[in-house]
């Protein structure tokens, strides 16, 4: 993980767990090239395997405060954790684009092929359905959290990354209402074939 990213960690992890954070932290840093090597990235290289490598510490640290603290307060600890570092990185992706003259959907566009280029979404399956002046509406039929954690064991850590989206977007693009066609459980982590994004322009 970045180092801001590790900032966040330690944040949260303080927060919730006190003088303990420290060493599960450290411990989860132990154990995560261990959980990267078993996966089937840990047998490739390019830039997949590095994201995915770099992204081991989430289900690391989920499986050490599983044993320490019980499973349900794990979760609990992972969701505002994850939240937190999904929305800080893809402020900082934000923050990297050239903004002048753009607004709107050309605004959000921009965004979204910086993070085609940057970002996790480079390693999914995505396609739109509909592209406009006033609506945005794509779909992902593969998700690389998803299959990671999947394989790691750790799929419920999925669903945080689903949050991500529903807390980052308003915030970063006020002018669109964002949804999921319908419910926020339409997802890949919720058992869905697909995960939708439905942006609509409100201003």
């Amino acid at each position: 993980m970045k180092s801001g990213e590790i900032q966040v960690v330690v944040s949260v992890l303080g927060k919730h767990l006190g003088w303990r954070a420290p060493g599960l932290l450290a411990q989860a840093l132990a154990r995560r090239k261990k959980i990267f090597s078993k996966t089937h990235w840990g047998e490739e290289g390019g830039a997949e395997a590095a994201f995915v490598a770099r992204i081991s510490l989430a289900p690391a640290l989920a499986k050490v405060l599983g044993e320490t603290v019980g499973q349900d307060e794990a979760l609990s600890v992972m969701h505002e954790l994850l939240v937190a570092v999904g929305c800080q990185e893809q402020g900082a992706h934000l923050r990297m684009l050239e903004m002048a003259g753009l607004s709107g959907m050309a605004r959000l566009m921009a965004f979204h092929d910086l993070m085609d280029e940057v970002g996790a979404p480079r390693f999914n399956d995505r396609s739109y359905t509909t592209k406009s002046d006033e609506v945005c509406h794509f779909v992902i039929r593969r998700c690389i959290f998803s299959d990671f954690f999947t394989e790691t064991g750790v799929s419920e850590l999925t669903r945080a990354f689903c949050e991500v989206d529903k807390v980052f977007f308003p915030a970063a693009f006020p002018d669109f209402t964002f949804h999921r066609a319908g419910s926020w459980e339409n997802t890949i982590a919720y058992g869905k074939d697909r995960c939708e994004f439905v942006f609509e322009k409100t201003v």
